[in-house]
Protein backbone atom coordinates (compact mmCIF):
# COMPACT_ATOMS: atom_id res chain seq x y z
CA UNK A 1 0.00 0.00 0.00
CA UNK A 2 1.44 3.50 -0.98
CA UNK A 3 1.88 5.88 1.90
CA UNK A 4 -0.07 8.59 2.48
CA UNK A 5 0.24 12.27 3.10
CA UNK A 6 -1.67 14.61 4.87
CA UNK A 7 -1.85 17.56 2.71
CA UNK A 8 -0.99 21.04 4.17
CA UNK A 9 -3.63 24.44 4.54
CA UNK A 10 -1.39 25.67 1.88
CA UNK A 11 -1.74 22.97 -0.58
CA UNK A 12 -5.35 22.90 -0.28
CA UNK A 13 -5.77 26.88 -0.96
CA UNK A 14 -2.95 26.17 -3.66
CA UNK A 15 -4.90 23.72 -5.27
CA UNK A 16 -8.41 25.76 -5.08
CA UNK A 17 -6.54 28.53 -6.55
CA UNK A 18 -5.18 26.94 -9.36
CA UNK A 19 -9.12 25.24 -10.31
CA UNK A 20 -11.11 28.48 -9.71
CA UNK A 21 -8.29 30.00 -12.43
CA UNK A 22 -9.28 27.34 -14.53
CA UNK A 23 -12.69 27.96 -14.44
CA UNK A 24 -12.17 32.04 -14.77
CA UNK A 25 -10.26 30.76 -17.90
CA UNK A 26 -12.87 28.29 -19.20
CA UNK A 27 -15.81 31.26 -18.35
CA UNK A 28 -13.91 33.68 -20.57
CA UNK A 29 -13.47 31.68 -23.25
CA UNK A 30 -16.92 31.52 -23.62
CA UNK A 31 -18.11 35.00 -22.69
CA UNK A 32 -19.06 34.13 -19.32
CA UNK A 33 -18.51 35.74 -15.74
CA UNK A 34 -16.04 34.68 -13.63
CA UNK A 35 -16.62 32.44 -10.78
CA UNK A 36 -16.95 34.84 -7.49
CA UNK A 37 -15.20 31.91 -5.29
CA UNK A 38 -11.75 32.97 -6.15
CA UNK A 39 -12.55 36.33 -4.53
CA UNK A 40 -14.02 35.58 -1.35
CA UNK A 41 -12.01 33.13 1.14
CA UNK A 42 -12.26 31.29 4.23
CA UNK A 43 -14.78 32.34 6.96
CA UNK A 44 -14.12 31.65 10.23
CA UNK A 45 -16.45 32.00 13.58
CA UNK A 46 -14.59 32.06 16.51
CA UNK A 47 -15.73 33.29 19.95
CA UNK A 48 -14.17 35.84 22.07
CA UNK A 49 -15.59 36.05 25.39
CA UNK A 50 -19.40 37.13 25.06
CA UNK A 51 -18.67 38.18 21.61
CA UNK A 52 -19.11 36.29 18.25
CA UNK A 53 -16.20 37.06 15.82
CA UNK A 54 -16.44 36.34 11.56
CA UNK A 55 -13.67 37.07 9.57
CA UNK A 56 -13.96 36.59 5.90
CA UNK A 57 -10.65 37.13 3.46
CA UNK A 58 -12.33 39.27 0.46
CA UNK A 59 -9.04 40.52 -1.51
CA UNK A 60 -9.26 43.32 -3.04
CA UNK A 61 -12.68 44.18 -2.99
CA UNK A 62 -14.13 48.02 -2.23
CA UNK A 63 -15.74 48.31 1.52
CA UNK A 64 -18.05 50.09 -0.34
CA UNK A 65 -19.42 46.80 -2.67
CA UNK A 66 -20.18 44.93 0.84
CA UNK A 67 -23.18 44.62 2.78
CA UNK A 68 -23.37 43.19 6.08
CA UNK A 69 -27.08 42.12 8.19
CA UNK A 70 -28.22 40.50 10.84
CA UNK A 71 -31.79 39.15 11.17
CA UNK A 72 -32.47 36.88 14.29
CA UNK A 73 -29.94 34.08 14.53
CA UNK A 74 -28.60 35.16 10.60
CA UNK A 75 -25.63 36.82 9.44
CA UNK A 76 -25.53 37.85 6.00
CA UNK A 77 -22.80 38.74 3.96
CA UNK A 78 -23.72 40.52 0.12
CA UNK A 79 -21.22 41.30 -2.34
CA UNK A 80 -20.99 42.94 -5.84
CA UNK A 81 -18.79 44.31 -7.89
CA UNK A 82 -18.01 45.03 -11.46
CA UNK A 83 -15.03 44.86 -13.55
CA UNK A 84 -14.37 46.61 -16.99
CA UNK A 85 -12.09 45.95 -19.63
CA UNK A 86 -11.66 46.81 -23.14
CA UNK A 87 -14.69 45.36 -25.04
CA UNK A 88 -16.44 43.87 -21.81
CA UNK A 89 -17.95 44.36 -17.89
CA UNK A 90 -18.20 41.45 -15.87
CA UNK A 91 -20.28 41.63 -12.46
CA UNK A 92 -19.51 39.79 -9.87
CA UNK A 93 -21.51 38.64 -7.18
CA UNK A 94 -20.97 36.91 -3.75
CA UNK A 95 -23.87 36.00 -1.15
CA UNK A 96 -22.88 33.64 2.36
CA UNK A 97 -26.12 33.31 5.20
CA UNK A 98 -24.64 31.75 8.20
CA UNK A 99 -26.58 30.74 11.32
CA UNK A 100 -25.10 31.71 14.02
CA UNK A 101 -25.57 29.74 17.52
CA UNK A 102 -27.00 32.36 20.13
CA UNK A 103 -29.06 35.35 19.91
CA UNK A 104 -27.28 39.00 19.22
CA UNK A 105 -27.28 42.09 20.63
CA UNK A 106 -28.05 43.40 17.40
CA UNK A 107 -27.58 47.51 18.45
CA UNK A 108 -24.08 46.44 19.47
CA UNK A 109 -22.71 44.98 15.77
CA UNK A 110 -19.90 46.29 14.35
CA UNK A 111 -18.13 45.61 11.08
CA UNK A 112 -14.57 46.40 10.12
CA UNK A 113 -12.44 46.06 6.74
CA UNK A 114 -8.56 46.33 6.83
CA UNK A 115 -5.90 44.03 4.45
CA UNK A 116 -8.51 42.43 2.20
CA UNK A 117 -10.14 41.18 5.54
CA UNK A 118 -14.09 41.95 7.11
CA UNK A 119 -14.38 41.47 10.41
CA UNK A 120 -17.45 40.96 12.13
CA UNK A 121 -18.41 41.59 15.89
CA UNK A 122 -21.66 40.27 17.19
CA UNK A 123 -22.17 41.07 20.79
CA UNK A 124 -23.68 37.96 22.53
CA UNK A 125 -27.05 38.53 23.83
CA UNK A 126 -27.04 37.87 27.68
CA UNK A 127 -28.67 34.97 28.76
CA UNK A 128 -32.29 34.83 29.81
CA UNK A 129 -33.22 33.55 33.09
CA UNK A 130 -36.26 31.19 33.14
CA UNK A 131 -38.57 31.37 35.57
CA UNK A 132 -40.76 28.74 37.39
CA UNK A 133 -44.69 29.45 36.44
CA UNK A 134 -47.05 28.47 39.67
CA UNK A 135 -49.82 26.72 38.36
CA UNK A 136 -53.10 27.78 40.37
CA UNK A 137 -56.11 25.77 41.17
CA UNK A 138 -59.77 26.27 39.92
Amino acid sequence: MADLKRWSRDEISRMRSDVDRLFDDLCADFNLPSMFCRMAGDLTLEEEGETLVVRLELGTMDPDDVHVSVMDRQLSIVAETRESGPGHTSTHSFHKDLRLPCRIDTAGVRAEFADGVLVVRLPKCSLQSGQKIAISRK
